[in-house]
């Protein structure tokens, strides 16, 4: 019989990168990066709101385009009182909330719109304290065209209130991550951003070292029953209910747990999820809520963004992404060669498992480089302090992965008594 012919290494290839390119835009969409909104369009300005997910926290982005055939300015409200204004609507009435005070220490500068052009326009310095109540709000900015001031608001817009997950994870596992690189930072004699987030990665990880080598060593404890799973698999193809009790009573036999490597996955998940977009966000003043009491007057302007000639706040597209890349190749090429050799030690009939020497050694080959173009390429889309984030957990997943390799492979030697 004619086997089908398999799947060519490109197609594969761009099916992952699909695959993954659709779940990152998917977890952006839902956290930090929705689609544009439209709030008010007029003939010459139009102004959007970049975020449409507001609860209290968020930061707050206008995008402003330019749409008139002259150029437009707007003037930065620490030079020019009254350029930007924010209103909280209550009862039917309007209540400036804006007030630009110790403008020295904050980034906004004034820009000119050519036609065509649009700017980004946010205030984190200020955004927890314009926002800092539920409520409908509205933006005042004030453009100049010529001799000409044109005074543009948006649409109304509203702050909820956080939901009750979104406040579990800020109080157990946002305020914890963020107070703790705060803490770095202030204490290492060069306030060094980069080495703040090292300290940061290495910790997490310290904490997450058990649960995390015991879900490595369930993993790999499964995969010597692999090649019986996938006889059973092959003996009853078209018996269901015979698949399913025979399985089972391979893992009773053996007691053996498959979901034993997925729980300490999940319970890894929402603290690797909050230091990546704690490291993501960095030290922005908008997130200064998160502060705890006893940490307030720590003065964040002295952190130190450089880290080895990288600038920590913008995306790098050459040496972090090469070196994260490679480092995951290295992580998965250790796995899947630790698998492959206990397979061959366990097992010295490699007829046993054609589907593993088929399919999944095609499929593992595949993944071996596929997994770290994606990781670099997503490595290249954020800022750089993300970079050093991935970098660091990578090689401390190697050097975990090598640990439990040595533990579970190591000879026992059996005390004899006299």
């Amino acid at each position: 019989m004619t086997q089908p012919k398999k799947p060519g290494f490109l197609k594969s290839f761009l099916g992952w990168f699909i695959v993954f390119y659709l779940i990152l835009s998917i977890v952006q969409y839902f956290t930090y990066t929705t689609e544009n909104k439209e709030v008010t369009i007029e003939k010459e300005v139009q102004i959007k709101l970049v975020d449409k997910s507001m609860n209290l926290g968020n930061l707050a982005q206008f995008k402003i385009e330019n749409l008139a055939s002259a150029p437009l300015s707007f003037a930065s409200p620490c030079e020019e009182a009254g350029s930007l204004k924010v209103f909280r609507l209550l009862n039917g009435q309007e209540v400036e909330v804006s007030k630009f005070e110790n403008c020295e220490s904050a980034d906004l500068p004034g820009f000119t719109l050519e036609p065509g052009e649009d700017q980004v326009l946010s205030f984190a310095e200020y955004n927890h304290v314009f926002f800092s109540e539920s409520g409908r709000y509205q933006l005042e900015a004030t453009m100049q065209t010529g001799d000409t001031s044109k005074v543009m608001r948006s649409e109304i817009f509203e702050y909820d209130n956080p939901g009750i997950f979104r406040q579990l994870f800020r109080g157990l596992i946002s305020k914890p991550l963020f107070n703790t690189l705060v803490f770095f930072v202030d204490k290492l004699p060069t306030h060094s951003f980069g080495w703040a987030v090292i300290l940061l990665t290495i910790l997490v990880r310290l904490l997450l070292f058990a649960p995390n080598q015991r879900a490595i060593r369930s993993q790999h404890e499964l995969q010597k029953f692999q090649p019986k799973i996938e006889e059973i698999k092959k003996k009853y193809a078209n018996n269901q209910q015979m698949l399913a009790m025979k399985t089972m009573e391979l893992y009773k036999t053996h007691k053996i747990n498959p979901m034993s490597s997925c729980l300490p996955m999940l319970l890894q998940m929402p603290f690797l999820l909050g230091l990546y977009f704690i490291v993501r966000d960095g030290l922005s003043p908008h997130l200064n809520f998160l502060l705890y009491s006893f940490q307030a007057g720590i003065d964040l302007s002295l952190v130190q963004t450089e880290f080895f000639g990288l600038d920590l706040g913008v995306p790098n597209i050459l040496v972090l992404p090469a070196l994260v890349g490679i480092a995951q190749w290295v992580a998965m090429k250790l796995t899947f060669s630790i698998q492959k050799k206990r397979k061959i030690g366990k097992e010295n009939k490699p007829e046993k498992a054609p589907a593993i020497a088929g399919q999944m050694q095609q499929m593992n080959k595949m993944m071996i480089w596929v997994m770290p173009l994606m990781i670099a390429f997503f490595t290249a889309s954020f800022p750089a302090a993300v970079g050093i984030y991935w970098l660091t957990s990578t090689l401390f997943g190697i050097a975990q992965q090598k640990i439990v390799y040595y533990q579970m492979d190591k000879p026992q030697v059996r005390r004899v008594e006299k």
